[in-house]
């Protein structure tokens, strides 16, 4: 598949699967009632053929021109096409945070957790996305309920917002962590771009057993509507 065909794709999982209207434009897919636009690119299969990596991004004129890049990996089930799942897997654990932000009363946006949050001079609401976890074997349980209680990307919001001048805009970041027989791998992308160096150490807290990976994003809105009743620091 190219990149439009996965970009058609795409716009009837909106339409059909979850009733929100989308417009596919070549490579892109536009939604006129979020104002959002996604752009996708061109799967990048495995030499295998069972596995796809699929660029995908966001873009709202709340962040200006660059989009919310992700990269979507898909493995081929029985009677299910790889580009299918990666779309399916970045539908639903990726854009419900954009959806809770442009598309707030939407099926979607139902999967998010927000907090707001107040540093004694704004307010931001923090949109958390689903927790997508793969395990590669002997994963516990303990872990897995550490995670969702928990899950990295609430860490990375307590230190960028302990101490870090961000932009007065929307910013989003994700957070990948896994545990794999050559070892840890904690990943942190902030604003597309790798902020792992600077935000190291954010699954520590985890009890780690087994094999396996943990991926969410989170999005950061400014909520000046509530900067003045805003009573919850930010960190923990």
């Amino acid at each position: 598949m190219d990149a439009p065909s996965t970009a058609e794709l795409l716009g009837r999982m909106f339409r059909e699967g979850h009733g929100i209207a989308a417009h596919q434009e070549g490579p892109a897919v536009r939604l006129p009632e979020a104002a959002l636009t996604v752009a996708v690119g061109t799967p990048e299969v495995q030499p295998n053929g069972l596995v796809v990596r699929l660029p995908i991004g966001i873009g709202h004129p709340a962040w200006g021109d660059t989009p919310a890049w992700d990269q979507s990996v898909g493995i081929a089930r029985e009677g299910v096409h790889p580009v299918a799942e990666a779309l399916n897997g970045w539908l639903h654990n990726v854009f419900p945070v954009f959806a809770a932000f442009a598309l707030p009363g939407s099926e979607l946006a139902g999967h998010v957790h927000t907090d707001l949050k107040f540093d004694g001079q704004r307010a931001l609401r923090i949109h958390y996305g689903p927790l997508a976890m793969r395990d590669f074997g002997g994963l516990g349980e303990a872990t897995k309920r550490a995670a969702v209680d928990r899950p990295p990307s609430t860490v990375v919001a307590e230190r960028l917002f302990g101490g870090y001048a961000l932009p007065d805009r929307p910013v989003w970041w994700y957070s990948f962590c896994a545990r794999m027989p050559n070892g840890p791998v904690d990943e942190v992308t902030l604003l597309n771009g790798d902020a792992s160096e600077q935000l190291t150490g954010i699954s520590d807290h985890l009890p780690w057993e087994g094999h396996g990976s943990l991926k969410s994003w989170a999005l950061a809105v400014p909520a000046t509507d509530e900067v003045h009743r805003a009573e919850v620091p930010i960190g923990r």
